[in-house]
Order: structure tokens, then C-alpha cells, then sequence
């Protein structure tokens, strides 16, 4: 306070003291957070672990056996976790990893697999899901 009872309001902030540019900044990412969240829903409004096409994504992860190297909950075992690889990259970069592989590494690419190039999109939303906390490590059965 200054003298006079007046207080005193920074160029960048408001009187106590908050920069307005730190609460836009919040204010942001809480609205990215919901967005995400609200992706993440399924279209019959299931919540994510519940999702017919969540589950089927999880049952065709089992079939291709992808647990094989990447560990039963796919959080790395001989290879890297898939669930830490949806968290840092970007959707591009997961969907061409999984349909292109990294043969050098050992990975093979699923691009011609009818059953993982039909369930891309909802494979990538399972271990999105798993990343940010909203999916467990097996999906439950759809609630009716």
C-alpha cells in the first residue's frame, strides 16, 4: 500500500500483485485441459474406460500383441512405454509410429493390418486416455 491507502497496481499485474499475462496463462490451460477431456469422451457418452471403441482398441492392442515388447500395461518393458510416447508426442507422431514402425529398433509398423488401421484413431485415444490419467490399465465392460 502506498501512503494514502491507495494501492499500488504493477503495469503487468493488478493490485496484488498477480500478473495478468500468469492468470491468462492458467485461465489457458484449464481451458485445453476440459477440451481434452471433452475428446476424450466417447460419442454415446461413456466415459473413456467404458467406450465400445476405447475397449475394442484395448482388445485389438491384445491381439497384435503389442504387450509382448512394450509390457502387459504397455508402460515399457523390452521396449519403450507407449503410454509415456502418447504423452510427449503429438497425434501425427504417434499414429505414424504405430502404422510405420522403426524397423532398426524393432519395431514393426501395422500400416497393413486391417484391424490396427481401422482403430487408429481410438488407439491413439486409449493411451492418451492412460497418459493423462483417465483410463485404467484395462477398460471395463461398457456400461448399458
Amino acid at each position: 500500500m502506498r501512503a494514502g491507502g491507495l494501492s499500488e497496481v504493477s503495469p503487468t499485474g493488478n493490485a496484488d500483485g498477480h500478473s495478468r499475462g500468469a492468470s491468462c496463462v492458467t485461465t489457458l490451460v484449464a481451458a485445453l485441459v476440459v477440451a481434452i477431456s471433452a475428446e476424450l469422451k466417447a460419442e454415446n457418452g461413456h466415459s473413456p474406460s467404458t467406450d465400445v471403441r476405447i475397449v475394442a482398441a484395448w482388445k485389438t492392442l491384445r491381439a497384435v500383441e503389442c504387450a509382448r515388447c512394450h509390457g502387459k500395461d504397455y508402460d515399457g518393458l523390452a521396449a519403450p512405454s507407449i503410454i509415456e510416447y502418447a504423452r510427449t508426442q503429438n497425434r501425427e507422431m504417434f499414429v505414424r509410429m504405430v502404422l510405420d514402425g522403426d524397423p532398426p529398433r524393432g519395431m514393426p509398423g501395422y500400416r497393413h493390418n486391417p484391424r490396427v488401421l481401422g482403430s487408429i484413431d481410438d488407439i491413439y485415444r486409449y493411451f492418451l486416455g492412460r497418459a493423462q490419467g483417465n483410463i485404467g490399465k484395462g477398460p471395463r465392460a461398457p456400461t448399458q
